[in-house]
């Protein structure tokens, strides 16, 4: 099982760190987890078709994670996608994912009646909305999906992915919570969102203290991350979706190498990592 990290950033644009995005992948499936503005150029640079994609999992809605959904849905149609698509996420994502495919369907229609291609199964979406807490299988991959804390999103959720017994979990967006150190235990790779405090100035009234207070407030912050990796007894912690996207690497280590007991990685965009 390997993971590679697409996308590292946030909300902010920084053409190295691009949206929230990941890729799962085993020698039989393909599984992508958000997917944040470029997506498909990512995947291009790995060589990897969107046309092969098994699965595309929604931790949540926000737009920094499911922003270019119609471009992965397009691209694969261009990259001669055979099949239908699968889409799994939390309540609410039948109703974005139709509501984004209204949106263009103009468009689409003319192209599919002048482009004459061989199939426009790549349109075709299948939405599986997750409850509270489940399990699933596709292909070789056993995943489990479960409720964090990203309040005020009602909805959000981290998964684990199980593969010859090894375990790879995938935080989401969340401040720290019991969910998560519960089914994270022992994990081989714990990929965490990191909030690194000391790294964002206020800056005039489009950035204020009270905005930076609601932002950290849910998610994980630098002094948290690693303790919540140390009580998940995770094997190594992965950080991603920096927020924000430039700072200090050597002191991020530090602060978070004190409450884990190991240096961290820092995720970087198109970084892959063995489980």
């Amino acid at each position: 099982m390997e993971l590679t990290l697409l996308g590292t950033g946030c909300p902010s644009v920084d053409h190295k760190r691009f949206g929230p995005s990941n890729l799962v992948s085993t020698k039989t499936a393909k599984i992508l987890i958000d997917c944040g503005s470029g997506i498909t150029q990512r995947l291009n640079e790995l060589k990897v078709s969107s046309a092969n994609i098994d699965a595309l999992l929604f931790t949540h809605l926000h737009s920094d994670h499911a922003v270019d959904l119609y471009q992965l849905i397009i691209s694969s149609w261009h990259s001669y996608r055979i099949k239908p698509w699968k889409i799994y996420g939390p309540q609410g994502t039948k109703k974005f994912v139709n509501k984004i495919m209204d949106a263009w369907a103009d468009e689409r229609k003319l192209r599919i009646s002048y482009e004459a291609r061989a199939s426009a199964k790549a349109f075709d979406i299948e939405v599986i909305e997750f409850k509270a807490l489940g399990n699933f299988k596709i292909k070789d991959l056993q995943i489990k999906y479960f409720e964090v804390d990203h309040k005020p999103v009602k909805f959000a959720y981290g998964f684990c992915f199980i593969h010859k017994n090894k375990k790879l979990t995938i935080s989401g967006d969340t401040r720290p919570c019991e969910n998560l150190m519960k089914y994270a235990q022992k994990s081989d790779v714990l990929l965490h969102e990191v909030f690194i405090e000391g790294e964002i100035i206020e800056i005039n009234k489009m950035r204020t203290q009270k905005t930076m207070h609601n932002v950290q407030s849910y998610h994980t912050t630098s002094s948290q991350v690693g303790k919540v990796a140390f009580i998940s007894r995770a094997k190594k912690l992965v950080l991603t979706h920096f927020v924000p996207t430039k700072f200090n690497k050597k002191n991020l280590k530090k602060v978070i190498k004190k409450d884990f007991g190991k240096d961290p990685i820092i995720g970087e965009d198109l970084m892959t990592i063995k489980i």
